[in-house]
This record gives C-alpha cells, sequence and structure tokens, in this order.
C-alpha cells in the first residue's frame, strides 16, 4: 500500500514530470493529517484506466513496488491484492461527500473531531468513514451524547479515545427522530462548521483543545447538544452520568425488541 501514497514533495514531483497524472492523485487523510492539518496524497487509479497510468514512469514503479510488497506478505489475503496492485484494499467512494471520524483522538477533548470532506478524498485506515450521510448525522456524532457513549463502550488506546465502528458506531442508541429535529440539528452543525472557518489558519487539534477552544465554537456545540438531546427527551440532561443511563436504558430496550423480532 506504501506505494500508492505520496509525500507533498512527491506529488509536486511527479507533476512537474507529468502534469497530465493530476487526474490518478486524491487527497490521502486519515487521524493526524485531518486533526493536524498534516498533507499526503495517493495514486487513485480504476481499472480501466491502468494502461494509461502505467503509461506514466513514475506510476508505473509505484504499482509495481505495490506487487513485491504484497507478494511479500504472509498473509494470504494481502498476496491476493497483489493481482490489482494499482489500488488499495478498500476501493469503496462517495457519491456526494463522507463523514471522517479519527479512530484514535485525544481524551482531553470534549468532543472528537469530525467533519464532511469531498469525494476527491480518500480516508485512510486510521479513521472510520460514513459514506454520503445526511448533514444531522454528523451533529449526533459530534454530541455530548454520542461522547458519553464512545468513552464508555469504546476502547482506549493507552489514554486516548479508540472509536470503532463495531463497538461504537454500531451499538449506539438513537431513537426514530421526525424531519424538523433533523433540521434543528443540521442548522447546528452548519453553525459549527461556520465558527470554525474564522480560524482558517488554526487546525483541528488546535480549534479542540479545551484550554483553547473559541467561545463562538463551543456555543455552537452546547446549541447542538441541546438538539440532539431534545431527540431523546425535552427536558435537558444534567450530567453525564444522567445521559449514561438514560442512553444505557434504551440500548436494553432495544435489544429486547431484537429479540422479540
Amino acid at each position: 500500500m506504501g506505494g500508492l501514497i505520496l509525500s507533498e514533495s512527491e506529488k509536486n514531483d511527479l507533476l512537474s514530470q507529468s502534469p497530465n497524472a493530476e487526474i490518478f492523485i486524491k487527497k490521502f487523510v486519515g487521524a493526524s493529517e485531518f486533526i493536524r492539518g498534516n498533507e499526503r496524497f495517493c495514486l487513485w487509479i480504476e481499472n480501466e484506466d491502468i494502461e494509461k497510468a502505467k503509461a506514466i514512469h513514475f506510476i508505473a514503479e509505484r504499482i509495481e513496488k505495490t506487487r513485491k510488497h504484497r507478494l511479500k506478505s504472509k498473509d494470504k489475503g494481502t498476496n491476493a491484492l497483489a493481482q490489482r496492485s494499482h489500488q488499495f484494499r478498500d476501493t469503496n467512494v462517495p457519491i456526494n461527500d463522507q463523514i471522517i471520524m479519527p479512530s484514535v483522538s485525544s481524551e482531553r477533548r470534549v468532543y472528537i473531531p469530525c467533519d464532511f470532506l469531498f469525494p476527491d478524498t480518500v480516508i485512510s485506515n486510521s479513521a472510520q468513514v460514513v459514506y454520503d450521510a445526511e448533514p444531522w448525522l454528523l451533529g449526533v456524532l459530534k454530541s455530548k451524547m454520542h461522547m458519553v457513549w464512545v468513552k464508555t463502550v469504546g476502547g482506549k488506546l493507552k489514554s486516548d479515545y479508540r472509536y470503532a465502528k463495531d463497538l461504537v458506531y454500531n451499538t449506539f442508541p438513537f431513537p426514530p427522530i421526525p424531519y424538523k429535529r433533523k433540521q434543528e440539528i443540521t442548522q447546528c452543525v452548519l453553525r459549527i462548521l461556520e465558527e470554525r472557518e474564522k480560524y482558517p489558519e488554526k487546525t483541528l487539534a488546535q480549534l479542540y483543545d479545551p484550554d483553547k477552544m473559541p467561545e463562538g465554537l463551543k456555543e455552537a456545540h452546547r446549541l447542538n447538544d441541546l438538539a440532539v438531546e431534545r431527540c431523546y427527551r425535552n427536558k435537558p440532561f444534567d450530567s453525564d452520568e444522567e445521559r449514561l443511563e438514560y442512553l444505557f436504558n434504551l440500548y436494553e430496550k432495544m435489544i429486547a425488541e431484537e429479540k422479540e423480532n
């Protein structure tokens, strides 16, 4: 896989030699790139374009490097991937957009930074991804209700949050919500994104440092928390303990209903 990943300097060198290679390059974003603003890129080649891509010497070398690396692996699945060494293991792509959720995030943060990314970005396996989700879902993932679930049922890497699809996302108890509530959360999401855009010089690591988080961003998140919590009940929750108790009661009810069906 490493052969398909490019640093910024490698990307620039490739384009200076072969400007027509631009159609095979996408941004490559994982947890570190997303949160800390680092930049990496990758080669993204569809099957029907393989011969055109291999006509570019740099890309042909990278494909061959990837093929040899996969054949050396002790994993049979990786060996089989050598047959399509111009591609990553996962070739899923969004139609319109995708939500990125870092798999590991500092325990100091009140919220795990997550966001929408365009289809021209490939998300690495150091982050989770939801393809073509409705905007309100991002608000749920940014909420205190979701974070208390992450802290309780999610794993840990040292002391940091570890977000996993099966442990956290798939088990999170969320009730059916009407269109009006979805619209309320969507407006809160847009406000959060607008507040972030006021600080283009800052990374998400800086914006979500609990000691430095801008007041406008804090307020936008507070309003989002309230909107998400109204999906569960009208009365606001007073503590994370109260939120967690409510979630576990709902989870037990959902499991019981599944068994009955």
